[in-house]
């Protein structure tokens, strides 16, 4: 009777921990990703030369700015896991991170066809890798998920959520420095929690 019970909280602690570790990352990478996706503007171009490369951003920025919504409810659900976690509540946690694969897909099927339309093999591409990244994390979550069904230490495959998550956020990165025109920095923190204590 002993071993099954220590199996089962062995279960708990690899899970828990896991699951922990992704949602601290997550709390600053949702907060990054909200940024991002909260820049883009459909109006951007107004006063700009009708370049193709102006025309690539801001078909581009179109797209993002149409995804606010979409990333709003990614950290939403990224920003419970951990909360989820401490209460043991894994049921919860697989439905966060199922939610979390279904709108990272949103952002590689809304992003891809756009890109692939782009003349600019320099914006295209930064936008492409947009895409690549939200398919990156769809993976890195479904095996997160079947990391959590399987028995599986989940450490590993935190690992790789958090690392798909800063690749997203790396490459929309790219795509604002891309794309100024559409993307313009903003004055002072209007978003989220502080990043940082003083």
């Amino acid at each position: 009777m002993g071993n099954p019970r220590g199996q089962r909280t062995a279960r708990r602690g690899k899970t828990s921990l896991g699951v922990t570790s992704l949602a601290l990352l997550f709390l600053l990478g949702a907060a990054l990703l909200g940024a991002c996706s909260s820049e883009g503007s459909a109006d951007a171009d107004r006063n700009s030369p009708p370049d193709p490369a102006t025309a690539d951003c801001t078909s581009g920025g179109q797209a993002v700015a149409s995804l606010r919504e979409t990333f709003r409810q990614l950290s939403e659900q990224l920003d419970g896991l951990g909360p989820a976690a401490q209460r043991g509540d894994i049921a919860e946690v697989k439905s966060r991170a199922s939610q979390g694969m279904a709108l990272s897909n949103q952002v590689a099927a809304t992003i891809n066809p756009v890109a692939d339309k782009m003349d600019s093999k320099l914006i295209g591409g930064a936008y492409r890798d947009v895409a690549a990244a939200g398919g990156q994390l769809n993976t890195a979550l479904a095996d997160f998920n079947t990391a959590i069904d399987n028995n599986s230490p989940a450490q590993p495959v935190a690992d790789a959520v958090s690392a798909a998550l800063t690749s997203l956020n790396g490459s929309m990165e790219r795509m604002k420095r891309a794309c100024p025109v559409v993307f313009a920095e903003p004055k002072g923190p209007a978003y989220g929690p502080p990043l940082t204590a003083r």
